[in-house]
């Protein structure tokens, strides 16, 4: 199974309308239980919208002096709701190609999911 490399869309002061739909969202079954993944610079946040629910479980990684952070399980939901996870510090979440990797427990086809960056206002 492939992983799932999500593009990263710049939000601007308009906003998005509808994550659901959105050309670059994916849905939490696309990577059949392989790892989502997104560029990241640190502005990089993911919104999800939990059509039917799931926790959501991001790699972290050891910076220079060996240091960690842990995200439990991010985020449940039963459904319905919507979730906002991020922004990730680069030196505790990037691999060494720039990438932040997260799996969803369950992979559920209505869970909807977007990267999105946190851009300079215009």
């Amino acid at each position: 199974m492939a992983d799932i490399t999500m593009t990263v869309v710049d939000c601007t002061k308009a906003g998005i309308a509808d994550v659901d739909s959105h050309a670059s969202a994916v849905a939490g079954n696309a990577a059949g239980g392989s790892d989502f993944l997104f560029p990241n610079d640190g502005k990089t946040i993911i919104a999800i919208d939990l059509g039917a629910g799931d926790t959501f479980t991001f790699t972290a990684r050891n910076d220079k002096y060996g240091r960690t952070e842990t995200l439990a399980n991010v985020y449940a939901g039963a459904g319905g709701e919507f979730a906002l996870c991020g922004p990730f510090l680069p030196e505790l979440w990037n691999d060494a190609a720039g990438y932040v990797h997260f799996v969803p427990t369950v992979g559920n086809a209505a869970d909807i999911m977007l990267a999105v960056r946190v851009a300079n206002p215009t």
